[in-house]
């Protein structure tokens, strides 16, 4: 059991990120997507930040160079990640703060990992390491299953609800109970920084069944996370980088403007009133199906 424990720790590592590498390789490379052009941008400088203005604004816009800060835009995004400001400013069902809580559950349990990484070298940080871990598996448990009591009684919100949103909820409550449960036997992390030790160092240790069970169900988790809808981790960069925030022009010749000549040649495969299969997309365009 201990063999096993240490070489799936490696497993699911190794899995997350070559999958997690793949996946953002397949975004990155993808089709372009359709730009939203919702303004404001962060990345747009002065006070057109703010008011929603654009360069384009400017006089010539198109023949001076574009200045421009990718730094406000990260700064936008860990707002968005570590404070989910538009999940309280735009959701309607209340949601919020119980979401925040699953998610700083996760923020700090990641916290938790990195500091059972570095006790094996300074056993000092083990009253930090308690703290952490304590508040991350409460403030977890306390969002996932509020989150699934509010999606299952509220009947709007339910209608968004999918099973395998109550099946991801629930997985992650249940690690964020184990973790609780462990601690709670032995009143530290000690056996948890064992296990780390053991893994990073290839030395089977014995280990408590709570702490083995809370390591193969997040490890589970782990394998799983880059292969589900939960990919947003990652995709949120693409998302507001790439859609909501891309206001660049098309330079004739440039790499977008290769990929939509590129893009506009795909042929319909489906039809409806308005298309029809075989022809290109630029002549879907150009020769709509429509009754005039």
């Amino acid at each position: 059991m201990e063999w096993f424990l240490i070489l799936f720790g490696w497993i699911s590592a190794a899995l997350f990120v070559i999958v997690s590498a793949y996946k953002i390789y397949r975004v990155a490379t993808a089709p372009l997507n359709v730009r939203w052009e919702v303004y404001p941008v962060p990345h747009e400088e002065g006070e057109r930040r703010h008011y929603g203005g654009s360069y384009m604004e400017e006089v010539d816009w198109a023949k001076k160079s574009r200045a421009g800060s990718l730094v406000a835009e990260f700064v936008e995004m860990g707002q968005e990640i570590f404070l989910l400001q538009r999940v309280r400013k735009y959701n309607v069902y209340g949601i919020w703060l119980l979401s925040l809580a699953m998610h700083w559950g996760l923020y700090l349990g990641a916290g938790l990992l990195g500091l059972l990484v570095i006790e094996n070298a300074l056993p000092a940080l083990a009253p930090l390491t308690n703290v952490v871990g304590v508040v991350a598996f409460a403030l977890g448990t306390l969002g996932a299953f509020g989150l699934i009591a509010k999606r299952a009684t509220d009947r709007n919100l339910n209608l968004y609800t999918a099973p395998i949103d109550y099946f991801n909820l629930l997985w992650l409550a249940a690690i964020f109970v184990l973790g609780l449960a462990s601690f709670a036997t032995a009143g530290s992390f000690a056996a948890h920084r064992a296990y780390i030790g053991s893994v990073l160092t290839f030395q089977p240790a014995p280990i408590a069944p709570l702490v083995a069970l809370t390591f193969f169900a997040f490890e589970l988790f782990v394998v799983y996370m880059p292969f589900s809808k939960l990919i947003h981790y990652f995709a949120k960069y693409f998302t507001y980088h790439s859609q909501l925030w891309d206001d660049a022009f098309k330079v004739k010749g440039s790499p977008t403007d290769k990929k939509v000549a590129e893009q506009l040649a795909y042929t319909a495969a489906w039809s409806a009133p308005h298309i029809v299969p075989g022809k290109s997309w630029l002549e879907q365009a150009q020769n709509p199906n429509v009754e005039k």
